[in-house]
């Protein structure tokens, strides 16, 4: 169904930086972001609030941390840290959605872009496994950024 297999593994963390020395064995860290993200809930809710976040560097599937923020649906769980979502880079974005969607996934959330248009989305599995597609025009950027470079 998702060709190409999983480019990230998401990870909830209650502090960055706490998170990162604490998981030496990964390697080297990707310089951290942080940008205002704009996510529409599947509610029809509009959020908006700034999100931090840090890849290791090397080959996928990448771990990416991504610091907690209560009320979002980054939210924190009560200290313990959560694998919040797997990442599949998709070209079509409406038609992996229908494909999850006819398998029983429903639409979270949607990260929405300045003009409003789709850049990623978070589905959920019947058993809660929560899965984000992420558009495979912005891969060449989280690559560049995932190795080292800049997030362009």
């Amino acid at each position: 169904m998702l060709a190409g297999g999983v480019a990230h593994v998401g990870v909830v963390v209650d502090d960055l930086e706490a998170a990162m020395a604490d998981l030496p064995v990964v390697g080297a860290w990707s310089s951290v972001l942080e940008w205002d993200t704009t996510v529409r809930r599947a509610h029809g809710s509009i959020e908006r609030r700034p999100v931090r976040f840090v890849t290791a560097a090397g080959a996928p599937a990448h771990l990416k941390l991504i610091e907690s923020a209560p009320g979002s649906v980054w939210a924190p769980t009560g200290g313990v840290q959560q694998l919040h979502h797997l990442t599949y880079w998709v070209a079509d974005l409406g038609a992996a959605t229908a494909q999850l969607h006819a398998a029983g996934y429903r639409t979270e959330a949607d990260g929405l872009e300045e003009d409003g248009s789709v850049r990623f989305r978070y589905l959920v599995s019947p058993l809660g496994v929560r899965i984000e597609l992420g558009l495979l025009a912005n891969k060449a950027a989280f690559d560049s950024w995932a190795s080292g470079g800049d997030h362009a």
